[in-house]
């Protein structure tokens, strides 16, 4: 509890003093007077007497309460407990003040307390026919102790007492937490009066409250009462301190905050009866390191933790320590309980400190030309947290630099500024540099009143030039000299010279280079350029026509000097525009033009956009379409025939430069539409010995047939009956049949006649070389062919039924599926004609399309090819223009397959 009045006195000390004036003080005026009675005559220690409103009295909380009588105890909530057994048999009560002091007003009052026992009604059988109306004692009011009581044990708690008593012997007994259920033994009760003892002290944080069922009997185990519900209440006795929620707190706060900020909360909890004086909780501040001044308050009824200065700096202190206690009954009585906690409060670093240098001015040297080194570190003071924004420096220079010769860092570590020369400095052109240097930090300067500046600071910074014994320096250090290509070995181009620095002078330089693509050459002592080889634009030695040659000076104490020479070769128009593929085609059907382009090696002016020109002499021939500068389209005026044709064709430059160059203009029959079918001509004289036999066969065969059909006419003249020979002796083929019963058999309009036959099976028809069939049995071969008997072909003919006719000694019924002789004849030509143009196309792509074939092996390195596509017919689109480039000696066969 905290200090009342002066420092040095304390609750305890103005308590002690408040007793000894008790007697010799006067007591203002009563408050009102308050009776508390009590169940019996006989109060045990440590029971509750009852509890009356203190507040109400003297209308604070800021007070004292002590009871004149020793024989009770009061406390601040207004509770009264006898502190020792007391008896009331004499006088049925007992008087006692409650002497109360004010501290705010150091007001001194009293409380009259009247203590009775109650009066006990007289125990009368009811008479008979005379009825009375009785209070009913079966249900007593809720009984209350005061937790953590020191007894002595056991002791009264109340009294249950039946009506019904004055008719029967009642026996008392009880049940519940605290008897028969744990805790088991903390109450009992005397069966025959039904007083409730307590047989220990208890505690109202472990149990606030217990129910008690109280059972009234007679001997026999009649109950003439229900169970009765009986609630004891456990008394809060101040017995816990409060404590904090945390061991420690951390919290922080900007530096030069406003009074009054928000720095943090603390909080404590109390476990005793909520909502009591017990658990009313105030908050002080005991201590702050460091102590002086103090910068902190806290908020008495909530914890919360403010300022109570703008003066906070984090560069004076960054760390402050708070003490904190705790106190409940308001913090405000002797027998309140507390708890201190601790806050630890960082205060948090603002950019309120620029930082400064530590000279008025900085003076530094640097060799000429050098670059590339640091020559000067300067130091910084700021005082604000290191390694933080509000710390680390930035640097820069401010005036003097405009040549760019230095540089300016921050070194991460030391926070110095770090300058360096970047540019070599010529002591001959300036021998001393001025220059500002500035420093900031990396966050904007806060001032005192809140606002936000640069905060910038700057220092002078002189550097001297220190003068070094250089080598030759060119002028320019980098020289462009153009050159025209094609210009003769020897040709002077100009000269690259340099000066000695110290001297002004060239005399004593001795000169050379190094040239890559040894183009030029230089004079020794006088740096004149020549050339070595003739430049050419159109190469590709050099990218861009540009090539760079390094060129070295060395003076006469031995130091060497650098410069570069670009030399770029110019163009000139040495080559005229012409077109690198003479040779295109037109086609008869699909493109109908054909594309031109033209180039020239040269660059821009010289070459393109050109310009094309026809020569007159075929200008009313062919005519230039569209044109783009580098190509034109050349259509003929008029339709031409297939052929070859030269076309002379004027090409010229920008500059008018340019020749007649003569292309070749073939048109010709394109399959795709773009591009001449060549490749069929090709494959038609590459024909092998077996397609050439297999024409040559055709033709034989073609005359056997022509020779059989003759024949056929003349022996049908000879007959007795004078009936012709049908006309299509040429149809009587080999058929491939099943059938092994008589029927009718239709042969296909469409039936091809097949180039090859394997199958054994099939028989037919032949002429005898007399050209009738033969007798006994006599047989005709066709140049390796099938041999046919009459044996045979009268089997099959009874086999066959009617599918050969009836024939016999020079007269025979014609088949009216057979084709006539002169539908024969163009059969065979076009399809002939047609097999030997499709054999030309194919045969290197693959095999004939109609059936696999058979051939002997011709040698290595045959060129035959395959001949198996003359077994199907192609369509009608199909040509015999190979025939054309046949030898001459083929050129008769090639006029008949062609029906010339």
């Amino acid at each position: 509890m905290g200090a009342i009045g002066s420092p040095g006195i304390s609750l305890p000390h103005i308590w002690c003093f408040f007793m000894i004036l008790l007697p010799l003080c006067a007591f203002g005026e009563n408050c009102h007077k308050v009776t508390l009675p009590v169940p019996s005559e006989i109060i045990h220690s440590g029971s509750l007497i009852g509890k009356v409103d203190l507040h109400r009295c003297l209308n604070s909380y800021d007070y004292l309460a002590k009871s004149n009588n020793p024989k009770f105890e009061v406390f601040e909530d207004g509770s009264i407990y006898a502190k020792r057994k007391i008896s009331l048999s004499d006088t049925k009560k007992i008087s006692f003040a409650i002497l109360l002091l004010d501290f705010s007003t150091m007001m001194k009052k009293k409380m009259p307390i009247k203590v009775v026992a109650k009066p006990e009604t007289s125990k009368q059988r009811y008479t008979r026919g005379l009825l009375r109306r009785t209070k009913r004692r079966w249900q007593p009011m809720p009984a209350g102790i005061m937790e953590n009581s020191p007894g002595p044990f056991p002791a009264l708690v109340q009294q249950i007492q039946s009506d019904t008593q004055v008719n029967y012997t009642i026996y008392y007994s009880i049940s519940g937490a605290g008897v028969d259920q744990p805790p088991v033994g903390l109450f009992y009760v005397e069966e025959k009066t039904g007083n409730i003892f307590v047989t220990r002290a208890v505690n109202r944080e472990e149990i606030p409250l217990y129910t008690l069922m109280c059972y009234a009997r007679t001997a026999d185990g009649y109950s003439p009462e229900t169970p009765l519900r009986f609630t004891v209440k456990v008394e809060d006795m101040n017995d816990n301190a409060p404590l904090f929620t945390e061991e420690s707190y951390c919290m922080e706060i900007l530096e030069h905050s406003n009074r009054g900020a928000i720095v943090g909360r603390v909080n404590a909890t109390d476990i005793d009866e909520p909502n009591s004086l017990h658990t009313l909780l105030r908050y002080s501040l005991i201590s702050q390191i460091p102590a002086s001044p103090i910068m902190f308050a806290v908020d008495p009824n909530y914890g919360i933790i403010t300022t109570t200065s703008n003066n906070l700096d984090r560069e004076v202190a960054d760390n402050y320590v708070l003490l904190i206690e705790v106190r409940d009954m308001g913090g405000r009585f002797a027998s309140c309980l507390s708890s201190t906690g601790t806050v630890l409060i960082t205060v948090t670093d603002i950019n309120d400190y620029a930082p400064t240098f530590t000279q008025q001015s900085y003076q530094t040297e640097v060799n000429e030309n050098e670059s590339g080194m640091i020559i000067l570190r300067i130091p910084v003071i700021d005082k604000d947290l290191s390694n933080s924004s509000n710390w680390r420096a930035k640097y820069s220079i401010t005036q003097g630099n405009e040549k760019g010769y230095f540089n300016i860092t921050t070194d991460p570590v030391t926070n110095e500024g770090l300058l360096s020369v970047v540019k070599g400095i010529n002591y001959e052109e300036v021998q001393k540099i001025l220059i500002q240097v500035g420093v900031t930090n990396e966050v904007s300067l806060i001032t005192p009143s809140g606002t936000k500046t640069s905060g910038l600071s700057t220092v002078p910074v002189t550097v001297i030039v220190k003068d070094v014994d250089e080598g030759p320096e060119f002028q320019p250090a980098v020289k462009v000299i153009h050159v025209r290509e094609n210009q003769t070995i020897g040709t002077v181009i100009g000269d690259f010279k340099a000066i000695d620095p110290e001297t002004k002078s060239g005399n004593g330089i001795i000169y050379s280079l190094q040239d890559s693509l040894s183009w030029v050459s230089i004079d020794t002592t006088s740096g004149q350029l020549t050339t070595i080889k003739v430049l050419d634009y159109e190469s590709n030695e050099a990218p861009n026509h540009q090539h760079n040659v390094t060129v070295y000076g060395v003076d006469q104490s031995g130091k060497t000097g650098t410069g570069t020479l670009v030399i770029i070769v110019d163009d000139v128009n040495d080559n005229m525009p012409f077109v690198p593929r003479d040779g295109t085609n037109i086609c008869t059907t699909g493109k109908s033009y054909s594309v031109v382009e033209a180039a020239d090696p040269d660059g821009t002016p010289y070459s393109a956009p050109f310009k094309f020109s026809l020569d007159p002499s075929v200008s009313n021939q062919w005519r230039i379409g569209q044109t783009d500068g580098n190509s034109i389209r050349l259509e003929p005026v008029t339709d031409m025939a297939i052929g070859t044709y030269d076309v002379p064709l004027h090409i010229t430059d920008q500059q008018g430069h340019g020749k007649t160059q003569i292309l070749k203009i073939t048109k010709c029959i394109c399959a795709d539409g773009i591009n001449c079918s060549s490749a069929r001509s090709d494959k038609s004289v590459s024909l092998g010995g077996l397609a050439i036999l297999l024409m040559v066969l055709s033709a034989l065969l073609v005359a056997a047939l022509l020779c059989a059909l003759l024949a056929c006419a003349c022996g049908s003249g000879a007959g007795k009956d004078k009936i012709g020979f049908p006309d299509d002796a040429a149809q009587q083929n080999l058929i491939v049949t099943n059938t092994e019963a008589p029927g009718a058999d239709v042969m296909d309009q469409n039936f091809k006649v097949p180039v090859h036959i394997s199958d054994a099976n099939v028989v037919g028809t032949a002429p005898t070389r007399s050209g009738v069939f033969g007798q006994g049995g006599q047989s005709f071969s066709e140049s390796g062919g099938q041999q046919f008997t009459q044996s045979k072909i009268n089997k099959q003919m009874t086999r066959g039924g009617s599918r050969f006719g009836t024939m016999g000694m020079g007269h025979s019924m014609q088949d009216p599926n057979r084709l006539t002789y002169s539908e024969w004849q163009t059969f065979m030509n076009s399809h002939i004609g047609d097999k030997l143009y499709m054999c030309g196309q194919d045969e290197e792509q693959h095999k004939g399309e109609d059936y696999v074939l058979q051939y002997n092996y011709e040698g290595k390195g045959s060129v035959a090819g395959s001949i198996g596509c003359c077994s199907e017919l192609r369509g009608e689109e199909e040509r015999l223009d190979f025939l054309n480039q046949l030898e001459p000696k083929f050129r008769t066969l090639a006029e008949v397959c062609a029906k010339k």
